[in-house]
């Protein structure tokens, strides 16, 4: 190979790396905080209007359930579109760049499962009162996406995706050995992980944002 051009592909190869290794680490911290609260409120307010005050005109069960999260999801959703825009507004990068589409390709097919199972799930799953699986399934599914973007975004998110995954794994277990106490483990399990785990990340690793922010122009 002409030194030049393997020069000029050793520098593609390195600035792609580095575009990898920040995509993430630039919106990782704001979007969880954003999922956390989210999540945490979603919780709070579906255990109040089904326990203490009915303030939706029922009980949430079944598709309104499901409805409810998923709209949560959006939001979120929405929040992190925003926060990538911003970012590759701030770098001077493209909104759609090749760590975005190495992020889709990588996250994509971790969405399948999910997305069949919560489509059954609003077809005829929820006549069998099936939330506690469909849990399960967004639990773990969203673990596995995490885990997907391994290789270009920072460790701290693999960790929150074996925490998911995890914990999506364990509850079957757990539901089992609490079935006798008056929890609603769908609820419970959607709050501590979406809500709670999300709120310990973006408190773990914003101020290791910061400072990585502080040393990412010297090097681009």
């Amino acid at each position: 190979m002409d030194p030049r051009a393997k020069a000029e592909e050793d520098l593609r190869v390195i600035r792609s790396l580095m575009e990898r290794a920040t995509v993430y680490r630039a919106i990782s911290a704001p979007t969880a905080l954003v999922a956390g609260l989210l999540s945490t409120l979603a919780a709070v307010a579906i255990y109040w209007n089904n326990e203490v005050s009915l303030f939706f005109d029922r009980p949430m069960r079944g598709r309104q359930f499901a409805e409810f999260w998923i709209a949560v999801l959006f939001v979120a959703v929405a929040a992190n579109t925003f926060f990538i825009w911003r970012e590759a507004r701030r770098t001077g990068r493209p909104f759609v760049s090749s760590g975005m589409k190495l992020a889709v390709r990588g996250i994509a097919p971790c969405l399948l499962v999910p997305a069949a199972f919560t489509a059954w799930f609003f077809g005829t799953g929820y006549l069998g009162g099936a939330e506690l699986e469909l849990v399960v399934v967004w639990i773990v599914s969203y673990g596995l996406a995490l885990l997907s973007t391994a290789l270009f975004a920072p460790r701290s998110l693999a960790l929150l995706g074996w925490a998911f995954l995890l914990s999506g794994m364990a509850i079957p277990a757990l539901n089992n050995l609490i079935e006798d106490f008056p929890i609603d483990i769908p609820l419970a399990a959607m709050g501590t992980t979406f809500g709670l785990y999300h709120l310990i990340y973006a408190a773990f690793t914003w101020p290791r944002k910061r400072a990585r922010f502080q040393a990412e122009p010297a090097l681009e």
